[in-house]
């Protein structure tokens, strides 16, 4: 890489860690501390992902009425697809199929609360519509832990779709990209690392080449139970 761009990012990294550690000296509360490490995560990505792909918070539901649990980040598609539902608080209700990525943030690594939360949410998104049901498309499942951490990654192996867990102050991450299940360890500027594995597989799903927004109409429909269409 572009030394300039390696130095960039270096300096973004220990910004955002700044950035968390003032949250956490503001506030001894647990939830305020999470959500404000949320909104700094939305915002970095905001600034670094292209236009197309849009950040948010929310939860991600399929046709079969099942909705995922809370979910920090959400990187999708709102060129194409509608929200379900918009609320007062600003989080959303989207379709799978519009999904391409999520992300946990955590200030320390929880083994159980991220393997049941990954659990929850995949059995939501594997039931896309058959329009977009191609397994390549399956959103990508990112953790960012602010703390140092040595993982256990036991539960989150899954060949159907990018894994990755991402130690801020460790400098460490593990992926485990598509078709693969095994997490390889990387060492370095794990802020860096984290941006391009987000980067690499939302732009490797490219919806706006699946087909027509027909197609895109006939999977929302089943959402709502519409006949509109019907031939």
């Amino acid at each position: 890489m572009n030394p300039l761009w390696a130095e960039h990012l270096r300096r973004l990294r220990d910004s955002l860690l700044a950035q968390t550690d003032r949250v956490r000296a503001a506030s001894d509360h647990t939830l305020i501390k999470g959500a404000s490490i949320e909104v700094v995560v939305r915002r970095t990505l905001r600034e670094y992902l292209p236009a197309k792909f849009h950040i948010g918070t929310g939860q991600v539901a399929n046709n079969q009425q099942e909705i995922s649990p809370q979910i920090d980040v959400l990187v999708y598609d709102h060129g194409t697809f509608p929200h379900l539902a918009a609320n007062e608080d600003s989080s959303v209700v989207i379709c799978c199929e519009a999904l391409s990525a999520v992300i946990e943030c955590k200030s320390r690594w929880d083994e159980e609360s991220v393997a049941k939360h990954y659990q929850r949410f995949s059995v939501v998104d594997s039931k896309r519509h058959s329009n977009f049901g191609d397994p390549g498309l399956a959103a990508g499942y990112f953790v960012l832990v602010i703390d140092s951490v040595t993982p256990s990654l036991d539960r989150l192996k899954d060949e159907k779709r990018f894994v990755g867990v991402y130690s801020l102050a460790g400098d460490t991450a593990w992926s485990s990209p598509l078709h693969q299940s095994d997490f390889s360890e990387q060492s370095g500027n794990s802020l860096e690392v984290f941006l391009q594995h987000v980067m690499y597989d939302c732009m490797r799903k490219n919806l706006s080449e699946l087909g027509s927004l027909e197609w895109t109409y006939e999977a929302v429909r089943k959402y709502f139970g519409w006949n509109f269409g019907d031939e």
